[in-house]
């Protein structure tokens, strides 16, 4: 990774507080103002996902709050659901058509397009500062 460096003038107020964090957690001042602005920044998307995936995800980061919330509490349609159920106990049993295979991969497809786009929004919506729900919390709601 190619490192640039940057002059950046700060309050004196501000550089007394980054300089207190660094002697407190007796870290070089450079890593304490690196780790928050790279905490300040919104989160990357891997360079790795298909095209698509990698334009929707980038274009959240534009979304307001409300729109993100919406998307991180969002579930799979409760019919697609049971069918992703049935097939997959069909498939465990190599009871499965060919016809039933792809739909059984196109559901796969979009039960984990609807995770990573769930895990974005709240990666978008932590990073903005919003307190995320808990593990029990989102039990709790599906």
């Amino acid at each position: 990774m190619t490192a640039h460096t940057i002059t950046l003038t700060l309050p004196e107020p501000i550089y007394h507080h980054l300089q207190s964090q660094a002697q407190i957690t007796t870290r070089p001042l450079n890593d304490v103002i690196f780790k928050i602005l790279s905490q300040s920044l919104p989160p990357e998307v891997e360079e790795d996902l298909p095209f698509n995936y990698r334009i929707e995800l980038e274009s959240m980061a534009h979304l307001s709050d409300d729109v993100l919330w919406q998307i991180a509490q969002s579930t799979m349609n409760q019919d697609k659901a049971a069918l992703y159920d049935i097939l997959l106990a069909r498939h465990k049993t190599e009871q499965l058509t060919p016809i039933g295979q792809k739909w059984l991969t196109q559901l796969r497809e979009d039960a984990e397009q609807l995770m990573l786009r769930k895990a974005h929004a709240y990666a978008i919506l932590k990073n903005r500062g919003h307190q995320l729900p808990t593990l029990e919390e989102l039990r709790e709601q599906s």
